[in-house]
This record gives C-alpha cells, sequence and structure tokens, in this order.
C-alpha cells in the first residue's frame, strides 16, 4: 500500500494534539461567525445613528460581506490546495478581525459598507483551507464528526454574539457619552465593533502553534497543480449531484440566514423582548442546541459511514429537512412568546445539521488536490446567493406584500415554506448522484493501492 493511501486511512499526531486541532478551527470558524453576525444584534442602534432603513440594513449583512468573500473564495480554495493552509489561514484571521474593528471606526453608511466588504475577503481564507486540513487529519469514519465540531461554530458564534452583544449593546446604549482615545466620540455599536474584532488578532497568533499536514489522497504528484479546467471537467462530470445537492443547500443556506439574521429584531418587534432578554435567551439556545445538532450530525453520519451506509452524511440532511420545515414554519406565526422559543429548540438543533455533513460529503467525492476548491466552489455557489439575498428578503417581502415594515414574522415564515419544501425535493432526488459520486471517487482511491 502506498503512503498516500495509507495516510487516508489512519489520523496523525496525538490525540491530544487532534483535540487542539479541531479546537483551534472551531475557535476560528467561532470569531468569523462573531465578527459576521454582531452587527444583526445591533440592527437598531445603526439604523437610528446612520438613519438607514431594513433594506438598507439587509445590505449590509449580505451583499456587502457577500461580494468579496465570495469573488475571493476561489482563489483561496487554489492557494489551499497548494500552499501552506496554517498561515493561509492566519492570515485571513488578522485580516478580518482588523476588518471588524475598521467597522468601528465607520460614521457613514458607506464606510460602514466597505469595511464589511473588508471583513468578506479576510474571512473567504479560512472554510477552504480549514476542512482542506482537517481531511489529512483525521480518517474517513472520524472525518464527519471533527466537521461536525467545526461545523458547528455558526451556532457557538451565534450564541456568543447574543449573549455577549445584547447585553452589551443594551449596556453602552445607556451611557450617555463616549469618547475614547484615538477615536474620539463614538457610537454604542461601534464599540462593540473593536469588542469583538480584537480578540482576533490573538487567535491568529495561536494558529503558528499548529503544523501544516502532509496530503494524503492526491492523484497527481507532489508539486502538481491542477488547472481550472480539470476543476470544471470534474464538476461537469457529476453535474446532477452538484446541481441537485447545491440547490438544496442553496435554499436551507437561505432560510437559515433569514431566520438568524433577523430573529432578534423579530423578538423586540414582535414580542416586545429587549435585546438583553433575547441575546441571553436565544444565545443559549444557539449554543446548547446548535452546538448539540452539529456533533450530533457529524457522529451519527460517521457511524453509518462505519456501518456501510456510505451516503450517511447527505441522507441524514435530507431526513432532518423534512423534520426542519413544519416547525419552522410555525415558528414566526405562534402569537406566544414563549412558545416560539420553545419551538425555536428543535429548529436550531436541526439547521445546525447540514452545514458541517456537506464539507464531509465534498471532501469524501474529491481528490486531495480539488479538495480546498471544492468547498470554495460550493461557497460560491451557495453561500454567495444566499447570503447575498438571504437579508434582504425578509424586508423586501414585507414592502412587496405588505408595504410596511412590521410583518417580519410572516415573511419569514413564507420563506420557510418555500425553501424547505424545495430542498427536501432536491436533496431526495439528489441522493442517488451523491452514491454514483462516491463510487467514482472509491475508484480512484483504489489506483492508490
Amino acid at each position: 500500500m502506498s503512503s498516500q493511501a495509507q495516510g487516508a486511512g489512519a489520523s496523525r499526531g496525538s490525540n491530544a494534539y487532534l483535540v487542539w486541532v479541531v479546537f483551534m478551527l472551531t475557535l476560528a470558524s467561532t470569531f468569523s461567525i462573531i465578527d459576521r453576525q454582531i452587527l444583526n444584534v445591533m440592527i437598531g442602534p445603526i439604523k437610528r445613528d446612520l438613519q438607514i432603513s431594513d433594506s438598507q440594513v439587509g445590505l449590509l449583512m449580505g451583499l456587502a460581506f457577500a461580494v468579496l468573500y465570495n469573488l475571493m473564495s476561489y482563489p483561496a480554495g487554489w492557494i489551499a490546495d497548494r500552499y501552506n493552509r496554517r498561515n493561509l489561514m492566519a492570515a485571513g484571521i488578522a485580516s478580518w478581525s482588523l476588518m471588524t474593528m475598521l467597522c468601528g471606526m465607520s460614521h457613514s453608511y458607506w464606510t460602514l459598507f466597505a469595511a464589511r466588504m473588508g471583513v468578506g475577503v479576510g474571512e473567504a481564507a479560512l472554510a477552504p483551507a480549514a476542512y482542506s486540513t482537517l481531511s489529512d487529519t483525521f480518517k474517513a469514519a472520524r472525518l464527519p464528526l471533527a466537521i461536525g465540531v467545526v461545523g458547528a461554530a455558526p451556532f457557538l458564534g451565534q450564541g456568543l454574539a447574543g449573549l455577549v452583544g445584547g447585553p452589551l449593546i443594551d449596556y453602552l446604549e445607556a451611557r450617555p457619552h463616549m469618547d475614547v482615545p484615538v477615536l474620539g466620540d463614538i457610537y454604542s455599536w461601534q464599540a462593540v465593533f473593536w469588542i469583538v474584532g480584537l480578540p482576533g488578532l490573538l487567535v491568529a497568533l495561536l494558529f503558528f502553534t499548529l503544523r501544516e499536514p502532509k496530503r494524503h489522497g492526491k492523484t497527481e504528484a507532489e508539486g502538481a497543480g491542477i488547472p481550472f479546467s480539470v476543476v470544471w471537467s470534474f464538476i461537469k462530470s457529476r453535474g446532477a449531484f452538484f446541481a441537485l445537492i447545491f440547490g438544496g443547500y442553496l435554499c436551507l443556506s437561505t432560510q437559515g440566514w433569514s431566520l438568524m439574521l433577523w430573529i432578534y429584531e423579530f423578538f423586540i418587534r414582535q414580542h416586545g423582548w429587549t435585546r438583553t432578554e433575547f441575546g441571553l435567551t436565544y444565545g443559549t439556545i444557539s449554543m446548547v442546541a446548535g452546538i448539540m445538532g452539529s456533533v450530533f450530525a457529524g457522529g451519527f453520519a460517521g457511524y453509518w459511514i462505519g456501518k456501510g451506509r456510505k451516503d450517511g452524511t447527505l441522507r441524514l440532511v435530507f431526513i432532518g429537512t423534512c423534520l426542519l420545515g413544519p416547525s419552522a414554519v410555525a415558528l414566526t406565526l405562534l402569537p406566544n412568546a414563549w412558545a416560539a422559543i420553545a419551538l425555536l429548540v428543535p429548529v436550531t438543533f436541526m439547521m445546525a445539521m447540514p452545514p458541517g455533513l456537506i464539507s464531509s460529503a465534498l471532501q469524501a467525492i474529491a481528490p486531495n488536490e480539488l479538495r480546498g476548491q471544492m468547498i470554495a466552489f460550493y461557497m460560491i455557489a451557495v453561500n454567495f446567493i444566499s447570503y447575498a439575498i438571504a437579508p434582504s428578503l425578509p424586508p423586501a417581502l414585507d414592502l412587496l406584500i405588505y408595504g410596511r415594515e412590521d410583518t417580519l414574522g410572516v415573511s419569514i415564515s413564507i420563506l420557510a415554506a418555500i425553501n424547505y419544501s424545495i430542498a427536501a425535493i432536491c436533496l431526495g432526488f439528489g441522493l442517488r448522484y451523491f452514491r454514483r459520486a462516491l463510487k467514482d471517487a472509491e475508484a480512484w482511491q483504489d489506483k492508490l493501492l
């Protein structure tokens, strides 16, 4: 057996080091979500101080971040497949942390818009390099669990943003005057950007405690790169898989971001909660139910794979989507706030299942030198569209159907019914094409033996 084939089947390093790798990647992913999502905790103060509308806020949360984030995703994946992934991730973390702090120096809508675009540039470097690193560190049966832990970061970050950001913005809002050395007079939300951005610089330094793992499962000679034409041929030869699975994930991602980005304002407007009350409540739900859902999904999918059910990752996503749809539709229609909170727990748990599983699935069907680019392709095809449009959809529906901004709940519910129905259909039909892609992957892996 070749060294490449051996490497594909075993983890490298002590158990303590493997835990450290997962911890650091989860920590970095968590900070990326906090820096990306902290804005949605501060919608009210930002609207007031910059005198902007819900639609403009939606563009700040979505399009401003998504444009450069996705334009840079493929170059980041290309670099991750050829050069040192640890250094790429460290540079990205430092970059987006500095740009988050720059958001705290913005005094107009367009300067904040530009700074948000800069945050996206840095964050584009993380995912392709992180998941490629994990695939070279863990064996196939353990990879879904490792990715599941890292995949819990959006809910960990969302939870921390609520637990810390909600009370923090309420505290700072109560202060009559904030005069910061060098920066001068600043708004409460500007101070929050500085507080959440600064620790990321320390995380970037900690990344140098990681080792760049040896690449395993390569079909090309060491150091050889694959041109884009080959990457595109790989994608086209599995066109049905990518069209159906990515189509399903596009709907899942669009609905997930629509809910997560506007759930704070929904509870503040619909149920009269303060940012502190909902931040502490949803922050706890997101951290507990979200992490449990992601880790459960990774562990259970790994169990299925170990038992010979190779399509376990995306089969579990399909089942979870069928269960999630009705609950998500009802969530923002319930008149009682605590009933909605109770339903938010299973909704968050099931929403946490798909993100890590698609990364595991893509790593399973692609050779090593395409893995970073496959994640980048996913980010462009799914994340760009979903993150660019999702924040603007609820306020757009509000204005289109009702002509006002106080019907967020109904709009989110309508979107849930549409998105989860389409997602279930696409995922259900896409499973057989996933199994075919896995067989193709097994064929070229056998050639390495």
